[in-house]
């Protein structure tokens, strides 16, 4: 029996009357929507306003199923890097997502080692007179600096702007106008880290991680000045809807989960690599405590170091305690631990550990040969115990001969052979 085309169209409206959505299922396939989220590295640990935890509520809000993160592939799950992505990865590994390490550079030729020797040649500085011309004369600079203020401070007025401003509008044209302007005049080159490149490959990276994991809802994160070029191109996909940070406000923004908390309260990122990794557990717990009681001074000056860090380091030293059997360097750390706790009689016991296998040859670090007796002759002055503290003193004297440090000498032993250290003393 033939139908005429009349009757055919009359079927067809029924048919999708009565099962609405089945006919015309393969040509509305669900696109993948894409969240491009700009991130500011470091300064999230600065700024109250964006801090890491926005990372993860912005996660929790948007409950992604790809989390493509900017590491490279051959550092992922191997190397610490920036503390958002590996924040995200944490995240995405704990709830069962898919995390796809999308950023990409070239370790030979370094971009920035190249950058920094162009810019000292004649032709460079020429060429930066040209730009900071083009610069002066952008509408779109002009705009952005009447509103918020010289580019080149961000630092100042950036440390007040939240999540929204930094994957705002605003920023996103100013960025992309930066790089257009840098492009005519240097092209796609180590002054500008190869802009066109890199975020091409990253974009290619993203790619292939959406298509391998048949994903539906994308974030990416990203430095913020990548961004802008993420968006462009993802808008020019016909089979993926760009989203922006707006539509997922408010923030879902409740207490975090306990992954994340032992995280960002405890530096506790080990869930970050896969088995096998860090290879050196001494070096990778060394380096966590080092902006924590090693920071600029902190050695020197110890009164300065915040009892907050104190105590942050104290979880660092106990799950690097767990980790591994006791080594020269763990002591060692725990020994200023104690001694920065007030618990001066143990950290003593601590640094005569060491001070045994220094004198008998075994410790090979100069740094740490030194430092322990420092340590160990404050430790004794804390006690009152002047005597023994000069004997430290004058060991650390004769520790420092033909090391980098002997010209430091003033500085490391301050004036502790004269007057006996203590807290209270005026830095």
């Amino acid at each position: 029996m033939r139908i005429n085309q009349m009757h055919l169209a009359t079927l067809i409206l029924i048919a999708a009357w009565i099962c609405p959505g089945v006919l015309f299922s393969a040509s509305s396939a669900p696109r993948s929507q894409a969240l491009v989220v700009g991130t500011i590295h470091d300064r999230h640990a600065r700024n109250e306003n964006y801090s890491y935890a926005d990372v993860a509520h912005i996660l929790v809000t948007y409950d992604p199923d790809l989390i493509c993160v900017e590491i490279r592939p051959q550092d992922f799950r191997r190397e610490p890097y920036l503390k958002e992505m590996m924040l995200a990865t944490v995240w995405g590994l704990s709830h069962g997502k898919k995390v796809a390490p999308i950023d990409w550079w070239e370790d030979t030729p370094n971009d920035r080692e190249i950058s920094e020797k162009l810019e000292k040649q004649p032709e460079y500085v020429e060429k930066e007179k040209q730009l900071q011309l083009l610069r002066a004369q952008s509408p779109v600079i002009a705009r952005y600096e009447k509103l918020y203020g010289p580019v080149e401070k961000e630092n100042q007025w950036g440390a007040h702007q939240g999540c929204r401003f930094w994957n705002g509008k605003d920023y996103n044209e100013l960025y992309a106008e930066e790089y257009r302007l840098s492009m005519q005049i240097y092209g796609d080159s180590p002054i500008n880290l190869h802009y066109l490149s890199r975020n091409n490959h990253m974009m290619e990276l993203i790619g292939s991680a959406i298509r391998e994991n048949s994903s539906h809802r994308v974030i990416v994160l990203t430095g913020s000045e990548h961004k802008h070029f993420f968006d462009r191109e993802f808008r020019k996909n016909p089979d993926v809807e760009t989203l922006d940070l707006d539509s997922l406000l408010p923030l879902q923004a409740g207490p975090l989960e306990p992954t994340m908390a032992k995280f960002l309260d405890e530096d506790d990122d080990l869930a970050y690599f896969e088995p096998g990794f860090p290879k050196d557990l001494d070096t990778y717990y060394a380096q966590k405590l080092g902006p924590l009681v090693h920071g600029p001074d902190m050695d020197v000056y110890p009164g300065t170091i915040p009892a907050a860090n104190i105590e942050r380091a104290g979880k660092v030293l106990e799950r690097w305690r767990r980790s591994r059997s006791q080594s020269d360097q763990l002591i060692h750390e725990q020994g200023w631990n104690e001694f920065l706790g007030g618990n001066y009689s143990e950290a003593i016991k601590l640094y005569r550990q060491l001070t045994d296998r220094i004198d008998a040859g075994k410790v090979a670090e100069p740094w740490m040969r030194f430092d322990t007796y420092v340590n160990l002759g404050r430790s004794y002055d804390m006690l009152n115990q002047r005597a023994n503290a000069l004997v430290c003193y004058h060991r650390v004297e004769t520790l420092l001969v033909g090391t980098p440090w002997e010209s430091a000498k003033a500085y490391i032993l301050q004036d502790y052979e004269t007057v006996p250290f203590h807290f209270g003393k005026a830095h």
